[in-house]
């Protein structure tokens, strides 16, 4: 997986088939994610990175708050989702933006 997405709320999955992004429900749980409900996501190329950060943001207008933990495999997505996540999304909502350990 390219990144996982884990959340105080449970997350909606989506398959975006043109962009080749897929959102789905996590099988693995990375021993950093300390929220209870998590995606994975595969993205196939990181110019449709603002479709994750859509994602993200739709969710978080549901609710008055969320807590999310972002884990992320490629430095590259790393520091463009820091970037794109900072400018975005709503001040009362924690998001902490981190690298995914290996294994």
């Amino acid at each position: 997986m390219d990144l996982f997405i884990a959340s105080d709320r449970q997350l909606p999955i989506r398959y975006y088939v043109n962009e080749a992004i897929w959102i789905r429900r996590g099988c693995f749980s990375p021993p950093q994610l300390t929220l209870p409900f998590f995606v994975e996501v595969e993205i196939k190329n990181s110019y449709n990175l603002p479709i994750i950060t859509q994602y993200i943001r739709e969710f978080q207008c549901q609710y008055k708050y969320t807590e999310m933990q972002i884990l992320i495999k490629d430095q590259t997505i790393l520091a463009e989702m820091h970037d794109m996540l900072t400018e975005q999304l709503l001040s009362n909502h924690m998001v902490s933006i981190h690298p995914l350990l290996p294994k």
